[in-house]
């Protein structure tokens, strides 16, 4: 048994090492409640995270980022847990370990792996290029070749292998950046020697692929060939592809079949259905059609691949009926459904019969159906009839209600890019910079780009104005937002923009505000006012008006004014509110003789 503190620390931390967390944990409360060592808590901390009890180790970690904020393992730790919770906050937490320490590989794999698991590879490459710097690990190169094959730098990639050696260079992600950067015959000859090693089918589709390029008149009987012994839908899929680039379309139909007596999906159906009509079987084609549209409207869920399906059965009909006829034809199917890609599809064919007013209502239906799907659908046609005012104000209406950052791209992109005349709406392009700058550090590259896309369009309109020093400003702001592989905007337009504006600005004038001191602490009006939303219990109340008065406080001593055991829980759930408003009221001091001991750190 160990005897001094020292043994003990000790055993703690080879009990952890050993994945006996119960037991570290015990020994770490024993050692809290002699002293303070910022050691112990942290291994603590990390117990209780390895256990599974993340509320209480989120509040440790909470506890210890605010006496440690220089501690990259720290922040690293508690993004870990907001993770594990499902918070969106954890990336804030990654980036500001790596920021505090950018050696720091568990933070940067951990960065790095939640940017890519939210297909935002080019957010990830800065970090994952300087892991690779630091670690030197294969599998970490590989990552990195993943990821600048995903966004768009395949030559890059392949580079970077070949400049490490062959004892580095063969991976599924170098074949697979071969064939993006169009070196058709290496990456046949990799992936091939990779499925032969691996019989892994994810790169036999890279080397049947490769393979097509390379002898594109053989590639239907090597895919044949592979068909046979394995199946894989979407091997089976690249090879009706094939065939029907190839015109083949009888062999692909009969293909087409065999994979949907296997696998009934909508995707494959709408294949047959095509194929059907280019072979002019048209009646069984057009039967076909409408079995798969009835079955897909009858679905518990409408996808939003059934309209590619409605938009082929248009174009079917259009091609093998008089117009009044294959329009009877079509709303005898969809014009009474409530589904907005049915009202949109609608509205495409008023439109084609210039019904306007007809084309609007089914496009407002769609609005009322689905406010953001169908809204920017609506917004596009109001902007294409010219009425610029109702569209800002259905757009204004879908931006002040998304929530899912996925939604909120949708909105960006139609802000920023899809439509001039959505550039030319101020009210608008406010409310969008206002929208992404409420998590800066959650963005995606895409939403940075339109974000800094907004500031770009705000400088030059200030610009305009003869408002140099705003447009200084947004110029700066798009710089500071602008990730490091952007597609869309440059730092360059940026510049010139300034430029024009510094040639113009008849004084020195700055515009760029120092930051107030970081430990500014709140006033006690904005605190009381926090408190109030905080929807506090009487309970919880009575505790924060204790430790106000009497600023630190053990678990005994609120025993007693609670009269209950259970202080511990219900302090943890008053932290977590407190945290879910940005703030920190009560802040945990470790262990004493009486439990824990709890400090007031509110005004």
């Amino acid at each position: 048994m160990p005897t001094t503190a020292d043994d003990i620390k000790k055993e703690a931390f080879e009990l952890f090492h050993a994945e006996m967390y119960t037991e570290s944990l015990a020994l770490c409360k024993q050692l809290i409640e002699t002293a303070r060592d910022p050691a112990i808590e942290i291994l603590a901390a990390t117990n209780l995270f390895s256990l599974g009890k993340l509320d209480d180790a989120e509040v440790y970690f909470r506890d210890l980022a605010q006496r440690m904020p220089e501690s990259s393992y720290i922040h690293s730790y508690l993004a870990k847990v907001l993770e594990q919770e499902g918070d969106d906050n954890a990336i804030a937490e990654y980036a500001e370990a790596v920021r505090l320490d950018p050696s720091n590989q568990e933070a940067l794999r951990s960065y790095a792996a939640w940017l890519v698991a939210r297909n935002d590879e080019r957010g990830a490459l800065p970090a994952l290029k300087r892991l690779y710097q630091v670690s030197n690990r294969p599998d970490d190169l590989f990552q990195l070749v993943s990821a600048l094959t995903h966004s768009g730098f395949a030559e890059a990639a392949c580079a970077l292998c070949e400049a490490h050696g062959s004892g580095k260079k063969t991976s599924p992600a170098y074949a697979r950046a071969l064939y993006k950067a169009g070196r058709y015959k290496e990456a046949e000859q990799e992936a091939q020697g990779l499925y032969n090693e691996t019989h892994d089918v994810g790169i036999l589709r890279v080397y049947l692929a490769a393979y097509t390029c390379v002898d594109p008149g053989t590639a239907p009987a090597a895919y044949a060939s592979f068909l046979k012994a394995i199946f894989d839908p979407d091997i089976y899929l690249d090879y009706i592809c094939l065939l029907q680039d190839r015109e083949e379309y009888l062999r692909a139909l009969t293909a087409v079949r065999k994979l949907i007596a296997l696998d009934y999906k909508p995707q494959y159906r709408l294949i047959a259905c095509e194929l059907s009509s280019l072979l002019g079987d048209h009646a069984n084609a057009l039967v076909e059609y409408e079995k798969l549209i009835r079955d897909e409207l009858d679905a518990s869920s409408v996808s939003e691949s059934f309209r590619q399906t409605l938009q082929s059965y248009r174009l079917f009909l259009n091609n093998r009926f008089p117009p009044a006829e294959a329009r009877k034809r079509f709303f005898t199917i969809v014009s009474q459904e409530t589904n907005v890609i049915c009202l949109e599809e609608t509205a495409k064919i008023y439109l084609e019969s210039g019904e306007i007013e007809e084309a609007k209502a089914s496009y407002y239906r769609a609005y009322r159906a689905d406010y953001l799907n169908g809204g920017l659908s609506y917004a596009g046609f109001l902007a294409s009839c010219g009425d610029d005012r109702e569209c800002e104000k259905v757009l204004l209406h879908i931006l002040a209600n998304v929530r899912k950052d996925a939604d909120l791209t949708k909105v960006a992109a139609a802000v920023t890019e899809y439509d001039t005349t959505f550039q030319r709406m101020r009210r608008l392009t406010r409310q969008l910079i206002q929208r992404l700058e409420e998590r800066p550090q959650a963005l995606r590259s895409d939403n940075r780009e339109f974000l800094a896309a907004a500031y770009r369009r705000e400088a030059a309109d200030a610009l305009s104005r003869n408002d140099f020093a705003a447009c200084i400003y947004n110029c700066l702001c798009g710089i500071d937002i602008l990730p490091a592989y952007s597609r869309t905007s440059h730092t360059d337009d940026f510049l010139s923009l300034i430029s024009q504006a510094k040639e113009q600005l008849p004084t020195v004038t700055r515009v760029m505000i120092p930051p107030p001191a970081n430990d500014a602490d709140l006033s006690g009006e904005t605190m009381k006012s926090i408190l109030d939303k905080m929807g506090l219990s009487d309970t919880e109340i009575k505790i924060v008006s204790f430790l106000a008065i009497h600023k630190r406080a053990t678990e005994t001593d609120l025993r007693h004014l609670l009269s209950t055991r259970r202080v511990a829980g219900i302090v943890n759930l008053l932290i977590r509110k407190a945290k879910a408003q940005g703030i920190m009221i009560i802040e945990r001091k470790g262990m004493s003789a009486e439990g824990e001991v709890y400090e007031y750190c509110g005004p």
